[in-house]
């Protein structure tokens, strides 16, 4: 093997010095690439290897060491060869690990900035910037939330860094899809930060224990080590962080929002057909075909994030029959299905329903990113919350008509690229804003409605207000609007702007803002008679199956947001 690996002990008078001494050995030492120094500090140890994580684990004994916080990456990252241990995860500076998914579009300027502060010997892989950026940013004075911030690269518009130093650091932001897991030694304290980009591209699950703190992609990576912890996302746009000695210092989301994520699942219910503690997920849709041939009813107990479930049904001559999961189920559940009906006692994983037919999914707890894309048929009933993109695509055709109603609330992008369908969210816990940002963005079909009102703001991809004004500016300018209307205007948000503008502003404004998107429109009211004649059979069934009663809702006032009718369309 051409492949050694050394422990080193190294005195210095200050740690300074040796992380400047390390950063200079790596850039020599990379020159030929004879060598790397992938693991320094006081407080850090980092164990790379290239097999299944079993034989990492075997190779430094890692079960008989101890530690106060644990980072682990199961495969090479982005744009690796792979073959080699350096290139694997964690990726690490003085006292800093990470692990990281995703794929940085920003990994050019980040070395760039990097190489202008000194740093070198880059072994060619995004990942490993994300620990060198934070190490820059704390060596340069910043405390971990503002150097957190600056690397999180927030929106603008929610100015949460000054101009300065957003533009003197603009090269040291992370953009592209992208979630890291931080661990930081300060010398004192211990530090688990957990970044996402802005539209939260890749997922990542928080929780809390009486002991530990996790994070991870998945539900059942928590729940393998603490059933019963209390689980909740990362919002887009938001970071969290633990500390050692003061706990949790930024849930990664409003507080008031964590009380409504859903308890803990139930596993093992009295009585079932299956338990998918002993089959892995190529083996489970066998099972349940098996089982299928005898019974219409089947149970199935211990799913721990299993995947793909349902999707062989219909090749195996499995429908009609109603499939019943316990415990936390993978990603990608009934996706393609078309007359299966599934019943989760507990929480799903990403892209649940994906381009589903027909059938029905019912969830007692919460869903994740991606539920219901490009639904095109029957109907997904939520009992919790959702995540971010959900409903994106939708569509109808004729008589079937897909219907994804929500007991609670969602995040960023609700029905996104909508073309047909209803998205009914009943924000039934009434104590936080019922979604986020982005709400039907470029839809041309379909309906969404939100129980309470929703801030128009948060209603499709409109302008920053600053931009919005400037533009308004321009056509006093130009004579197309009176100054003495201006300040009236410019306090109203684009979508409640645009269809009082005069005709030619109109059009220059939808030139500028809705070429690419589209911008839905909304109302804030009491639904109508029709529509109530419509909704009630869905949601007494909701209501049903949910085991609540939730059709005095409806007599509520909802935001209703549908697609813009441009003039001269068709």
């Amino acid at each position: 093997s051409n492949i050694c690996s050394y422990r080193l002990g190294v005195e210095a008078s200050s740690t300074t010095i040796l992380k400047k001494a390390i950063m200079k050995l790596n850039t020599l030492l990379w020159i030929k690439r004879v060598g790397k120094v992938y693991s320094a500090g006081r407080s850090v140890d980092v164990y790379k290897g290239v097999g299944y994580p079993e034989d990492i684990a075997k190779l430094y004994s890692i079960h008989n060491i101890e530690g106060d916080m644990w980072l682990a990456h199961t495969r090479q990252p982005t744009n690796s060869p792979g073959h080699y241990p350096y290139w694997s995860h964690p990726f690490a500076t003085f006292d800093i690990a990470i692990v990281h998914n995703g794929d940085l579009s920003s990994f050019g300027a980040n070395v760039e900035f990097l190489s202008s502060r000194g740093w070198g010997g880059f072994v060619g892989t995004d990942s490993e910037v994300v620990a060198m950026l934070f190490d820059q940013l704390l060596s340069e004075g910043y405390d971990v939330e503002d150097a957190v911030k600056i690397l999180a690269n927030p929106s603008r518009k929610h100015h949460i860094l000054d101009p300065s130093t957003d533009y003197i650091y603009r090269n040291a932001r992370l953009d592209g899809p992208f979630t890291a897991i931080i661990g930081y030694s300060s010398g004192d304290d211990l530090y688990m930060i957990v970044i996402a980009d802005r539209s939260k591209f890749r997922p990542v699950i928080l929780a809390e224990d009486q002991e530990w703190i996790y994070a991870a992609s998945e539900e059942n990576e928590v729940r393998e080590l603490s059933p019963n912890a209390r689980v909740w996302t990362l919002k887009p746009g938001y970071y969290f962080i633990a500390s050692y000695k003061k706990g949790i210092i930024s849930y990664g989301r409003p507080e008031e929002e964590l009380e409504s994520f859903s308890p803990p699942p139930i596993f093992t219910p009295e009585g079932f057909d299956i338990d998918a503690r002993y089959i892995d997920y190529k083996g489970l849709d066998s099972e349940i075909a098996r089982v299928a041939s005898t019974k219409n009813i089947v149970r199935i107990a211990n799913v721990m994030g299993h995947r793909y479930i349902g999707i062989s049904l219909p090749r195996r001559g499995v429908k009609n029959v109603r499939i019943e999961l316990y415990g936390v189920v993978g990603n990608c559940l009934a996706n393609l299905n078309e007359a299966n009906y599934f019943y989760v006692y507990g929480n799903v994983g990403d892209d649940c329903g994906d381009t589903m037919h027909g059938g029905k999914v019912v969830i007692t707890g919460d869903a994740r990113d991606v539920l219901a894309q490009t639904l095109q048929g029957g109907k997904i009933f939520v009992g919790g919350n959702a995540g971010n993109r959900v409903g994106i695509q939708m569509r109808e055709y004729r008589e079937k008509r897909p219907y994804l109603v929500i007991g609670g609330r969602v995040d960023d992008y609700l029905g996104e690229y909508m073309a047909g369908g209803v998205i009914i969210i009943l924000n039934k816990n009434n104590r936080s804003e019922p979604v986020g940002s982005y709400v039907g963005s470029g839809m041309v079909g379909g309906r969404i409605y939100i129980r309470g009102k929703v801030y128009p703001a948060r209603i499709g991809p409109q302008p920053p207000r600053v931009e919005m004004l400037r533009f308004l500016k321009a056509m006093v300018i130009e004579g197309y609007i009176k100054s003495r209307d201006l300040e009236d205007l410019a306090d109203q948000s684009y979508i409640d702007l645009i269809d009082k503008l005069p005709e030619e502003v109109m059009r220059y404004a939808r030139k500028l803002y809705e070429e690419r998107i589209g911008m839905p429109r909304y109302e804030y009211r009491e639904l109508y008679e029709e529509e109530i004649k419509e909704l009630l059979p869905v949601i007494e069934e909701y209501s049903r199956d949910l085991g609540r009663d939730y059709t005095e809702l409806l007599n509520d006032k909802y935001t209703v947001i549908t697609a813009r009718k441009i003039a001269g369309s068709r």
